[in-house]
């Protein structure tokens, strides 16, 4: 009996050195993430350079043309003309999507998706009464399908929606849309597949010339204004283009002074509102959604919501110029230094200088440092280890009932039932945590993004180890032929060693939102997860209580620190360095820990007294225990994994994320949203319930 004792206790320092080594491992492990583009905020535990578009590095070769498209010309604003075949009235159009390098601007190019190759796809000019038919290609690795977006009258089979209306069209396929241009106006068309597809640029116009202009149309210039948003690095939308292009690559809408001139725009962003901003003129909207209007709207600050048009008729009648025309939703016109970006082009008067670009260089060399956000005041390093060591410890408070003596057999499967129901809802809670990462970044992948290969292996690598590795424990007791439920305390290790597992990527989430000076989380972490920790001790207790050979409080500890210990080990390297992909590992590994100590519970309750009704209670208590203290958790953090440290400083100390902080469009912190859909909803709904 000393003899194993001894070793069981060897368990517990092998525990611990387990975790020590996988620790080294796991930071040499993780890769510094590299982001060319602004980011949004990435799901916890991704790399940014898996998620969305890739900016593309070296020689870029030019796109050519696919055999059977149509030729196309370069129109004034930088949108292309597709030339249509056929005779007569009929006009027929030949688009291929296919992906392409597209350059965003000077520095940008990325793997785009397109129509013919260019981004926006080439403009469908036509004239009202028309037949248009467009012969499309499916030349993507993907099965698509083609929207007329405004087109009415058209036959139900050409709406494109795959399922509904027609069958997808898969790679290599082809479709014949047809439809009569009886109404004059702007359109879309659009891929209508996945929101990747769409922010990747499959789209285009379709404009209809009218037979008989109203006097309001006519204009000496007609320009296409394609706003559209990309995912670069990025789970959300986070480049902004008019026309394909970005700030300083958008040419400026060239007009005469005295002139008349129609812009059509075209909101094809998937998720953002934009409002745009012409500086000294007023726009009069002509039409909305090619619908003319039968009243006056004349504004200088134009709202587009997606999918929406607007054409719109502006007198060039101010001194002649450049007058900057652009996006109002500031994230939309800067980069992450603050510099102008994105949605900026201009009305330029011909015969004046043009110094739309000057305008770029002149606000780079100013320091935008001191305009930025007070920095957040982080916790200090030491004050962060000593809660991150008080929210481990805590798992000493549920140990003492391992002590408890004489207990009545079903008392003893209760308290078990109980461990378990607790340990089923933390591999519940963990699995999700392990899983999600992983699973948004498949999503990115089919969007076109990189295979996640080192998040895969790290989810797959820890499961083994977890499950491998207190499963060859359990064979060592067999060969001596012994269960492991006869060796109560070797099972109360093994749970603590999952649970340990599980604490250090806890540990993570506290270190990193102490470091990035997110303090209020950080101290609603450490409160959640001290009860969590509670909770868990008597997890690891339950096996041990009742039995004829009463826990030393040497052993208990040695199982409070495998089991406590991590979250103090976790706390210093969260603080220090971040990791996301080290954290899904640790969890991985408590996932495998605990499915194998969960079998090896419920073997023990079946010898206590089987699974009766009584136990089937127990184990649902304990799961509800566990739910009430992950309830408290979450009221504390925002709503996001145990370990979504720091969002997407994947790999950087956190010193490095604390300076990035200091601007709202930095690398770490640009978690501030444009204006969606959704937020434009809670908006209204405030208003009408009185609580704006």
């Amino acid at each position: 009996m000393p003899n194993l004792k001894m070793r069981l206790s060897s368990i517990g320092t092998y525990g611990v050195f387990l975790c020590a080594v996988l620790v080294l491992l796991g930071l040499g492990w993780t890769a510094p993430g590299t982001a060319v583009a602004d980011t949004d905020e990435a799901p916890a535990g991704v790399d940014v350079s898996s998620l969305g578009l890739q900016p593309l590095t070296g020689p870029v070769a030019p796109a050519t043309p696919a055999p059977g498209e149509s030729r196309l010309r370069p129109g004034p604003e930088g949108v292309f003309r597709a030339l249509p075949d056929g005779r007569g009235n009929t006009k027929v159009f030949h688009i291929v999507s296919r992906e392409a390098p597209w350059t965003l601007k000077p520095g940008l190019t990325v793997m785009a998706k397109t129509y013919n190759g260019v981004v926006p796809g080439p403009a469908l000019v036509v004239r009202q009464g028309d037949h248009v038919v467009i012969e499309y290609t499916n030349g993507l690795r993907v099965a698509d399908t083609m929207h007329l977006h405004g087109i009415h009258g058209a036959p139900v089979a050409m709406d494109g929606v795959g399922g509904a209306t027609q069958a997808m069209i898969p790679p290599g396929g082809t479709y014949r849309y047809a439809f009569d241009a009886t109404q004059s106006g702007t359109f879309i068309y659009h891929t209508h597949g996945p929101e990747a597809m769409l922010d990747a640029g499959l789209y285009g116009a379709i404009v209809v010339l009218p037979a008989r202009p109203r006097p309001e149309e006519r204009v000496a210039r007609d320009y296409l204004a394609i706003i559209s948003s990309w995912k670069i690095q990025s789970a959300s939308e986070n480049h902004f283009t008019i026309n394909g292009k970005s700030y300083p690559a958008i040419p400026a809408f060239e007009v005469a002074r005295g002139e008349r001139i129609r812009i059509r725009w075209i909101n094809i962003s998937a998720e953002n509102l934009h409002t745009m901003h012409t500086h000294g003129h007023d726009m009069t909207v002509i039409a909305r959604d090619a619908l003319p209007l039968g009243y006056l709207d004349r504004e200088d600050t134009l709202l587009l919501g997606p999918g929406q048009r607007a054409d719109v008729a502006i007198a060039a009648n101010a001194q002649p110029g450049t007058w900057i025309v652009h996006c109002h939703v500031l994230d939309h016109t800067e980069d992450d230094a603050a510099h102008p970006d994105g949605l900026i082009t201009a009305l330029h008067y011909r015969g004046a200088p043009n110094t739309l670009s000057a305008m770029g260089r002149t606000m780079a060399a100013m320091d935008m440092s001191t305009l930025s956000a007070a920095p957040r005041l982080a916790l200090g390093f030491w004050s962060t280890t000593l809660l991150g060591a008080i929210a481990g410890l805590t798992i000493f408070l549920g140990l003492p009932v391992a002590r408890m003596r004489r207990l009545p057999a079903h008392t003893v499967g209760a308290l078990n039932a109980v461990a378990i129901g607790i340990l089923v809802f933390l591999v519940v809670e963990i699995a999700h945590n392990a899983t999600a990462p992983l699973e948004a970044a498949m999503a990115a992948w089919h969007g076109g993004g990189t295979l996640p290969y080192a998040l895969a292996a790290a989810l797959i690598g820890g499961l083994l180890v977890g499950l491998v590795g207190l499963g060859s424990v359990s064979t060592q007791f067999a060969k001596r032929g012994a269960a492991v439920a006869d060796h109560p305390y070797a099972l109360a290790m093994m749970i603590a060693i999952g649970i340990g597992a599980h604490n250090f990527a806890e540990g993570l989430a506290i270190g990193a939102s102490a470091a990035l000076g997110q303090t209020a989380l950080a101290i609603g972490l450490i409160v959640g997860f001290a009860l969590h920790n509670t909770t868990e001790g008597f997890g690891i207790a339950a096996p041990l209580s009742g039995r004829p050979t009463v826990p030393s409080w040497g052993q208990l500890a040695a199982a409070g620190i495998v089991g406590g210990g991590p979250t103090f080990l976790g706390t210093i390297i969260g603080y220090t360095f971040v990791s996301p992909l080290l954290s899904t590992f640790f969890l991985a590994i408590a996932a495998g820990a605990l499915v194998f100590v969960i079998g090896e519970l419920w073997a023990l309750l079946k010898r206590l007294g089987g699974t009766t009704a009584f136990a089937t209670a127990m184990v649902s208590l304990g799961f509800i225990i566990a739910l009430a203290t992950e309830i408290v958790v979450g009221l504390n953090q925002r709503p996001a994994s145990a370990h979504a440290m720091s969002r997407q400083d994947v790999g950087q100390p956190a010193g490095v994320a604390r300076e990035q902080h200091l601007h709202r469009d930095t690398l770490a912190d640009r978690n501030v949203p444009a204006p969606t859909i959704r937020a434009v909803g809670r908006i209204a709904r405030a208003w009408r319930s009185g609580n704006p």
